[in-house]
């Protein structure tokens, strides 16, 4: 792993310029985030028609950026160009990978800030 791999998945300066530091928007914002990576990524298919892809990595990317997980957005809007001639063999299902992962690594960021939160309700922070 590189050190650019150890970096946070979300750019929390980029989100408390949109939620203010607010902790309870801030969950609202995730929650919004989960739900719509639930709901896109089950329609991200490899072998899905070109508006198709182009529209669910193009939602993905969007939601990406509102919780500032710029790596992600980043994939989703590389996997965007996979449509008509850019639609190269294997490139959608590297393209699928690769956000499946940075998926998985921003929730798993959303879980670690969740848990930091109850247990600072806990101690009555």
């Amino acid at each position: 792993m590189s050190a650019h791999d150890s970096d946070p998945e979300i750019d929390f300066n980029h989100l408390n310029q949109y939620v203010g530091g607010d902790k309870s928007l801030t969950a609202e914002v995730f929650g919004l985030f989960k739900h719509q990576v639930e709901m896109w990524g089950r329609a991200l298919i490899v072998d899905a028609d070109d508006e198709t892809w182009a529209s669910v990595t193009h939602s993905l990317r969007g939601t990406a950026l509102a919780v500032g997980a710029t790596k992600l957005a980043q994939l989703c809007e590389n996997a965007e160009d996979l449509v008509g001639d850019g639609n190269r063999p294997g490139g959608r299902e590297v393209a699928l990978q690769n956000i499946e992962f940075r998926i998985s690594r921003t929730m798993a960021e959303i879980q670690r800030w969740e848990y930091r939160q109850t247990l600072n309700q806990m101690r009555g922070q």
